[in-house]
């Protein structure tokens, strides 16, 4: 059954996987907020899928882990940093 992921990814692959809660939603888009070389993604993975793309991560192959995530993702989007929004007329 699909389920949907949240993540981040960096220069040199996958960085962070984690089911998507409320909690980790906001960690990845906190984290990326500070860390403009960072992308924070959601995915919908089906369970084979994000077993693969978690094995590879665990034995350190980090772009292939996020290119069979690229290539499996029934779904994926980008999650944007939050914008602070500044007068014109300061």
């Amino acid at each position: 059954m699909p389920k949907a992921y949240v993540g981040i990814a960096s220069p040199h692959g996958l960085a962070v996987l984690q089911p998507e809660q409320d909690e980790t939603l906001s960690a990845v888009e906190r984290y990326v907020e500070l860390n403009r070389l960072r992308v924070g993604f959601w995915a919908v993975l089906g369970d084979d899928d994000a077993c693969s793309v978690r094995a590879l991560f665990r034995c350190g192959h980090r772009r292939e882990a996020l290119v069979l995530l690229d290539r499996s993702a029934k779904e994926i989007g980008r999650i944007l940093p939050n914008e602070t929004v500044r007068p014109l007329l300061q």
